[in-house]
């Protein structure tokens, strides 16, 4: 709650109370013009990756892509080695098939 203050009575009173605000106003406006600044800076950062990031996956989007299909297909082998041996031996019991 902001507390009350009496009038200034004389003219130099009245310009210490101007001056007074003037420098609170003043300060404040800095720190927040620094903050704006340091703002600013995170905002840039952010924007120079995303930019770098996209550049960086252009240049080697070949050696990436065949990097994630090379691991997809490892996974897949191994995924259907997992579930063949199973599925055979499954049909082995059914059906009887000789064993070679």
């Amino acid at each position: 709650m902001p507390t009350q203050h009496s009038a200034p009575d004389s003219l130099d009173a009245k310009l210490d109370e101007i001056i007074l605000h003037l420098k609170r106003i003043d300060r404040r406006d800095r720190m927040r013009m620094i903050g704006n600044f340091v703002h600013s800076l995170f905002s840039f950062a952010w924007i120079a990756i995303v930019i770098w990031s996209g550049w960086y996956f252009f240049q080697n989007s070949a050696e990436i892509m065949k990097s994630i299909t090379n691991q997809a297909a490892a996974s897949a082998a191994e995924y259907t080695k997992q579930q063949g041996s199973g599925l055979l031996d499954q049909l082995n019991k059914q059906y009887n098939f000789p064993n070679k």
